[in-house]
């Protein structure tokens, strides 16, 4: 069975995974930067929706490599996590050489305490399999990555060899430009059996908006209920045309 990942910046967002038949969510906010730790309302609002919820733990935009202070605050968001009884957890911390910092992991593991995906800074390690054997190792469930590229599709090669090195211990995810049109192209090139997408549309936000200094530019992004439907139709009629 696949597991259809929506990564949802808004709760907008996440009741249009739920509607369309999302496996899980992702949460966050700040999708221009990558996403960021949402807002402890935000994390407990999504839980009144019957779907299991990831939530990313990323104090800032920018790299990640982590100071201190910062583990710190990631640590208080995941108190925040636990109380709201989420079911998962999505961060990566990377040492300046491009390592994956062993030590932050695994100070956030513990305090944790259950299941995380490790995201997109594997792509910006120096040696993706390497990373990905010290992820495992670590306890991560699952492992969220474009193979290094900017998108999925790009990094099919690479996606291939760690769903075969590491599939068995660990979930690969690709994720990074998954559309209804090409999902489950990569899913059957990769042998991965979850997959992760924004499902995202940008529209004119013009509530409230009376300038006209601000009325043509404003905007709100969100993940479209249509296609989030579209790509689950399009993994169950592969999946069943499959059996």
């Amino acid at each position: 069975m696949i597991e259809i990942e929506i990564a949802c910046n808004s709760f907008t967002s996440c009741l249009n995974a739920f509607e369309g038949g999302a496996s899980r969510i992702e949460l966050f906010e700040n999708l221009a930067d990558g996403g960021c730790t949402p807002s402890a309302g935000m994390v407990i609002a999504s839980q009144k929706l019957n779907v299991p919820k990831y939530v990313m733990i990323r104090p800032r935009a920018g790299h990640f490599c982590y100071s201190n202070l910062e583990i710190d605050m990631m640590l208080h968001d995941i108190e925040v996590c636990k109380t709201a009884k989420v079911q998962g957890i999505v961060f990566g911390c990377l040492t300046e050489s491009g390592n994956i910092h062993k030590e932050h992991s695994k100070r956030l593991l513990e305090a944790w305490g259950g299941a995380a995906t490790f995201h997109r800074a594997i792509d910006r390690t120096s040696n993706i399999i390497d990373s990905a054997k010290e992820i495992t190792a670590l306890g991560f469930e699952r492992i969220l990555s474009s193979g290094g590229q900017k998108t999925a599709e790009e990094g099919i090669e690479i996606l291939r060899k760690m769903q075969k090195e590491f599939g068995k211990h660990i979930h690969i995810m690709p994720g990074s430009g998954i559309t209804s049109k090409n999902a489950v192209s990569i899913l059957r090139d990769t042998g991965c059996s979850s997959i992760h997408a924004t499902c995202k549309v940008t529209v004119p936000s013009k509530k409230g908006t009376t300038n006209p200094i601000f009325a043509e530019t404003d905007t709100e992004t969100f993940s479209e209920l249509t296609e989030i439907r579209n790509l689950v139709e399009a993994i169950e009629k592969w999946q069943t045309t499959n059996l």
